[in-house]
Order: structure tokens, then sequence, then C-alpha cells
């Protein structure tokens, strides 16, 4: 199987270094989570129920199991409940990388955190999950600007 390194999940990883040096958790580990957790996305096919459990399971014994748990629980659809702060992490930054990589579609958008409030905003409409999703940086300790303060910072890094 071949895995592709996509511009979003290599922006999910860098979100997750900037969060876990904030936060003064082990930067490595959370980047690295931040890369992995979508091992599976084209094998699972769209069955959403094992995506990330597919992943883990591939990872088991390579990674630390609350790394391992992290990666089952950052798609609501496995049932498995985020619980520590890494969990919620990840949630936050795979989503905050899809609103972004949605505005970078976007002609003449220009990457703000009051573009991204908007956006989030707009999304939410939609895809309430999002605006979810992304709201657990607060349960970590980050405000929503700060949050994406980092975001922006990892895009910048991105690019």
């Amino acid at each position: 199987m071949i895995f592709l390194f996509s511009r979003a999940r290599a922006l999910v990883s860098l979100i997750m270094a900037e969060m876990a040096t904030e936060l003064g958790e082990d930067m490595h580990l959370w980047k690295i989570v931040g890369l992995l957790h979508d091992l599976d996305f084209d094998e699972v096919k769209g069955d959403m129920e094992r995506h990330g459990v597919v992943a883990a399971e591939k990872l088991r014994g390579k990674l630390p199991e609350d790394a391992i748990y992290a990666i089952k629980a950052h798609d609501y659809r496995t049932g498995f409940k985020p619980k520590s702060r890494l969990d919620k992490a990840l949630i936050a930054a795979d989503s905050a990388a899809i609103l972004i990589e949605k505005l970078r579609k976007t002609p003449g958008k220009k990457m703000s955190i009051k573009t991204l409030q908007t956006e989030l905003a707009k999304s939410s409409k939609t895809q309430p999950w999002l605006n979810e999703n992304i709201l657990k940086c607060v349960e970590i300790g980050l405000t929503l600007k700060r949050f994406f303060q980092l975001c922006l910072k990892a895009t910048k890094q991105s690019n």
C-alpha cells in the first residue's frame, strides 16, 4: 500500500507540533500522530467507522498507546470518545486543516484569523461538526484566537 502525504496531512502534523509546543507537550509525538492519523484513509474507502481504527492497528507497538487511542478517536464515527489533550488536539487540528484547505482553494482569499473565523461560521451551517471539532482547542487550554494563530503559523510552514 502506498500512503501519500498530502499537503493537508502535512498541515495537521505542523498544527499539532505548534499546539504541543504551546502547551508544553511532546512536540515530536504530537507531530507524528498528526502525520500518521490518516494512514488508512485510502484503505477504508469511505467506511468511516473503521477510519483511524485500521491505522491504529497498523501502528500498534510502534507508537505509545495514548497516540494509538488518539488516532482511533479522531473521527467520532469510530465510537471512540476523545479523552486526553492529544485526542482533542488531533480532532481540532484535523478539522482546522480541512477549513484551511478549503480556503486555499478559494481564489483571492487572504489567510487571517478573521477569515478563518468567518469561514468557520459559514461552514458550520452545513457541517456543524466542524465547529464542534475545532472548539476542542478550548477544552485543551487554547482560545480559538490563539489556536487560529498557531494554525496560521503552521500554514506558512507548509507553503
